[in-house]
């Protein structure tokens, strides 16, 4: 009877443990995004991460298979996030406009900003720079345009 007894605080434990670290999915498609590559998904994806981000459990933000137009800048800022660990899990493209124009000056079309336990995984990201680089070629003025220069890393225990 006494073993009986100590057993339940053991499970009561392990179902309050398994309970808090359960990880919470926020599939794009939820919030709007459209996975033809011709509507514009920044809004669901701002939404996604908005809830991710104040999740106080770990969470998964899923884009499933499918091209998902970004049709302008995006800032995913972690300044006041919530949750310990975030996963972007991509299994399809993220595009940019097909006219560099829509991102202009503004140097950068995806930004992970002041972030922290962030992982991106898979998928692929499609600029569509041809037009801006056959402007360049072209010996027009043309807009700097969005690049990835740099990828920068914080100092972290966690290997990269």
């Amino acid at each position: 009877m006494v073993t009986k007894l100590n057993i339940v605080p053991v499970l009561i434990f392990l179902l309050f443990q398994y309970s808090y670290s359960a990880k919470v999915t926020y599939n794009v498609l939820s919030f709007g995004a459209k996975a033809n590559g011709r509507l514009d998904s920044r809004s669901a994806f701002l939404k996604a991460w908005g809830l991710a981000c104040n999740s106080t459990n770990p969470a998964i933000i899923y884009v499933p298979i499918g091209r998902y137009l970004i049709g302008s800048a995006i800032t995913f800022s972690g300044q006041a996030c919530k949750s310990k660990a975030i996963t972007m899990k991509i299994d399809g493209t993220l595009v940019a406009p097909s006219t560099y124009n829509a991102i202009g000056n503004a140097q950068v079309w995806i930004k992970f900003y002041r972030t922290n336990h962030v992982t991106i995984s898979g998928g692929t990201l499609d600029a569509q720079g041809s037009s801006l680089w056959a402007c360049k070629s072209s010996g027009k003025t043309c807009p700097k345009g969005a690049t990835v220069s740099t990828i920068m890393l914080a100092c972290t225990p966690y290997k990269h």
